[in-house]
């Protein structure tokens, strides 16, 4: 049986960054936002240290940034594009190469109402 779709975020709500965490879903807490105009929800956890994806933002190039080291994802695939940077810059290769094969959970979402949906 195909679960109801669930209302999770007015695009308003949204803000400069695009982004933002959505805790009450079926899926637990997600990061729910816009990129390019697209809606995406995917896990709000990073896979380098656990940084709080729906705190963070969507940069220039479609990526959701993380808030804590500047990690990036693909919001389509899940994937890590660009490893954690600052003090993590030498790293960054050997992160993105190592934690980056755990893909982040991605979640088929709409607009609809001025609001992203979570399809059932």
């Amino acid at each position: 049986m195909r679960e109801a779709p669930t209302a999770l975020v007015s695009l308003d709500a949204l803000g400069a960054s695009g982004v933002t965490v959505v805790n009450e879903t079926p899926h637990g807490a997600l990061a729910v936002g816009l990129s390019g105009g697209e809606p995406f929800a995917v896990s709000n956890r990073c896979r380098h240290l656990g940084g709080p994806l729906g705190k963070g933002h969507v940069a220039d190039d479609g990526c959701l940034e993380c808030p804590w080291h500047s990690a990036r994802y693909d919001i389509v695939t899940g994937k890590m594009k660009r490893g954690p940077q600052g003090a993590f810059k030498p790293v960054a290769g050997v992160v993105k190469s190592t934690l980056g094969k755990r893909d982040l959970k991605t979640y088929p979402v709409e607009v609809r109402d001025g609001q992203i949906w979570l399809k059932g």
